[in-house]
């Protein structure tokens, strides 16, 4: 897989993207956290797990949410198993999608009744869980309709409950739903100008602010009321302070976004704004290195990060 570009993750999405985007752990590692300069590589904290298929190892890792009923994260890889981290790296539980032949999840959070909500990416549906992996419901189908999806990538709840789903594939929008499943609304369309997307990735809710939108190949992110109106575009492409290539998440704590970027193989921490206040990361293999870093989740005083082709979850200290 290139660095420089998302990957097709199946037949479907390749002719997507050729068509449309162009050729766009039982094992448990501990690094101590010696700390570089704030807003320089930094080094981890904490890294968890290794290539591999058993309880606490990962497969190219993706989804990560926090919990904070439970305190713990969970993890969905590759092999679309979904996996139960304390903060401090201990595995506690996993299971498996109830389907995985077409392909993978790649974004979960938690509800407001404190299951787990997962974007089963190639089945065109979002999927809850109880935290022991007990299937509650479903809601979604293929389609291009309200309430349908063609590859739901990125979730996240408000603070009333409701969800928001990113997706892609010809439908490239945000759709709202009520706690329940029941759609409420939906906005955005494939393009370049503000408020359209493509291959809208991750999201996050912003108490008092809004929804902002990782717009993934146009190298920006985007800032949303709950009700879809359009408050700002924040970055263009490159490698600078405030500049993105291939952003696939976003997260938020009190007043602080955090931009991951799969193209940079880093992490950026602004303000609302877009505001440049420190970076972490560059490409490697070794502490304070990362390698198209999937998703990241906000943690009281850290960022859990899931480093996907180096097949772990590290750790960084929030004051990067």
């Amino acid at each position: 897989m290139e660095s420089g570009g998302p990957p097709p993750h199946s037949d479907g999405e390749m002719k997507v993207q050729r068509n449309r985007l162009g050729a766009l752990a039982a094992v448990l590692v501990l690094v101590a956290g010696c700390g570089g300069e704030p807003g320089t590589d930094g080094r981890f904290e904490l890294v968890v797990g290794s290539r591999g298929h058993t309880a606490g190892k990962f497969n190219r890792p993706r989804g990560i949410t926090h919990h904070p009923g439970e305190n713990v994260v969970f993890v969905v890889d590759w092999d679309g198993r979904i996996q139960k981290f304390t903060l401090d790296g201990a595995f506690r539980a996993s299971w498996i999608m109830p389907k995985v032949e077409k392909g993978k999840p790649e974004d979960l959070c938690v509800g407001g009744n404190g299951n787990l909500l997962v974007a089963d990416t190639h089945y065109s549906r979002v999927v809850e869980f109880s935290t022991d992996g007990t299937i509650v419901r479903m809601f979604g189908q293929y389609g291009r309709k309200p309430g349908e999806f063609i590859y739901p990538v990125g979730i996240c709840r408000d603070d009333k409950n409701d969800v928001y789903v990113s997706e892609y594939g010809e439908n490239d929008r945000i759709q709202k739903f009520s706690p329940e499943g029941e759609f409420l609304l939906e906005w955005g369309s494939f393009g370049t100008e503000p408020g359209q997307f493509q291959r809208p990735s991750g999201i996050a809710f912003a108490a008092g602010t809004g929804i902002f939108v990782a717009d993934a190949v146009n190298h920006r992110v985007q800032l949303f009321s709950p009700d879809g109106e359009l408050v700002r575009v924040i970055g263009k492409e490159g490698t600078g302070p405030g500049e993105f290539r291939y952003p696939y998440d976003v997260s938020v704590k009190g007043k602080t976004l955090y931009v991951l970027e799969y193209g940079n193989h880093r992490v950026q921490k602004m303000t609302f704004e877009g505001k440049p206040l420190g970076t972490v990361g560059r490409p490697g293999r070794g502490d304070g290195e990362l390698a198209s870093p999937w998703r990241c989740a906000a943690v009281a005083d850290a960022l859990y990060v899931s480093d996907t082709e180096n097949n772990r979850v590290v750790k960084l200290a929030e004051t990067f």
